[in-house]
């Protein structure tokens, strides 16, 4: 396993989120396990053997999310990526999936990826208006 955590600009949580990636234009997807996340990255183990794009979609059904997605790095039997944007789907909102085995323990990691994520999509969002020259404050 690759030594990245002195890399990474949020502390990643450990998960077990089923989720797909997908790519060719919506025409392929693989299966995967998503290790660990955070607001601007993921482990995602999967078979490897199979060949991932180096940009693609990452859906989490679970959390009702979907990311594009960088392909950082790959293992034997994981790769590593980077989201490059966050957006919603074109379902109902994410609702919380209650995790009896959990409690409230695992819905406060839910909460605090999603924090984390909302913050790192809020300062994406003010680099975008500065780069275009708008002043954040006035939105």
């Amino acid at each position: 396993m690759r030594n990245t955590e002195n890399m990474r600009s949020t502390e990643r949580i450990r998960s077990f989120l089923r989720a797909q990636v997908i790519f060719n234009n919506r025409m392929s997807t693989i299966d995967c396990i998503i290790k660990n996340i955070s607001a601007t990255g993921a482990r995602i183990a999967l078979d490897d053997a199979l060949a991932v794009p180096t940009e693609f979609e990452l859906n989490i059904p679970q959390k009702g999310r979907s990311h594009h997605a960088r392909l950082v790095w790959r293992d034997k039997d994981s790769i590593g990526v980077e989201f490059t944007g966050t957006q919603a789907p074109a379902a109902a909102p994410a609702q919380a999936v209650e995790c009896p085995a959990e409690g409230n323990e695992g819905r406060l990691r839910e909460l605090e990826v999603q924090n984390a994520e909302l913050k790192a999509r809020i300062r994406a969002l003010g680099k975008r208006l500065e780069d275009l020259s708008q002043d954040p404050s006035l939105a």
